[in-house]
């Protein structure tokens, strides 16, 4: 019996150490849990990205990203003004023909009639007409004396599109429109408006196809505080700002002291 009992006590603690060993190994196998050194050590090198600073090289590549997203915003407009312009006298264009510089012209001024003489073309007509129109003819022309011509003109000086500034300014006149432009820069041109001028009230004059012409409202206070959107003008156009209330104010004043002259003239 005591060997019996001696047997099973021996049994009973190889079970045990058996077991223990075997808790042991999946314990060492199990994932270690973070510390919160561990978490920040690994959580520092995010940390030094986000504060490092930013080279010249990203700098410079950021500012031409940002300059070509505003040239690409200005662009069409400055295309479509030139390609829809037509050309007058005092114009200045320049003529290429490609890979032919005997029949090129540069700095081609347009006289009062409107037309010039070209080489193997003879006379044309340039005023009341497009860039494109005229590449049109000019290639057209050429071909008969040059195989597959490739004709360019370019406007170097534009001197015939003009506007007119009246009203309340410092000089009204009339101003050259040597590129696509707004109110405000027409305005600017003309020395912006006086103490007298009503910057709400502005208007621009606008010839219609049928002869009439249209006023178009122009709030400049609105376009100063961003508020309200500036307008193109094309050419032909008039700025008119009207007077405000400290004008007919000023008249009246002047009215009233041309009198009390008259009085003391009179006696």
């Amino acid at each position: 019996m005591k060997l019996f009992r001696n047997q099973l006590f021996a049994i009973l603690l190889a079970t045990l150490v058996a077991g223990f060993a075997f808790a042991q190994s999946d314990l060492d196998k199990a994932p270690k849990p973070q510390t919160r050194e561990r978490v920040a050590s690994e959580k520092k090198p995010d940390a030094d990205q986000q504060s490092k600073p930013i080279s010249d090289a990203d700098r410079q590549s950021l500012r031409r990203e940002t300059q070509s997203e505003e040239e690409a915003a200005v662009l069409p407009y400055i295309n479509n003004f030139f390609a829809t312009t037509r050309l007058g006298p005092e114009d200045v264009i320049s003529v290429d023909v490609f890979d032919q510089p005997n029949y090129s012209r540069a700095n081609i001024v347009i006289p009062p009639n409107g037309k010039i003489s070209y080489p193997l073309i003879g006379h044309i007509v340039i005023a009341g007409r497009t860039i494109e129109e005229l590449e049109k003819e000019f290639t057209e022309k050429l071909s008969e004396y040059i195989r597959e011509p490739k004709v360019s003109i370019q406007i170097a000086q534009v001197h015939s599109l003009k506007y007119m500034v009246i009203g309340d300014v410092t000089q009204a006149g009339i101003y050259e429109m040597t590129r696509r432009m707004t109110v405000t820069e027409a305005l600017a041109k003309a020395g912006y408006v006086t103490r007298f001028g009503d910057l709400s009230k502005v208007s621009v004059l606008r010839l219609q196809k049928d002869g009439t012409t249209a006023a178009i409202p122009v709030n400049m206070k609105e376009v100063e505080r961003g508020k309200a959107q500036d307008i193109f003008l094309i050419p032909g156009d008039t700025v008119f700002v009207p007077g405000n209330k400290f004008k007919t104010v000023d008249k009246l004043m002047s009215v009233t002291m041309l009198a009390s002259w008259m009085r003391v003239i009179v006696r």
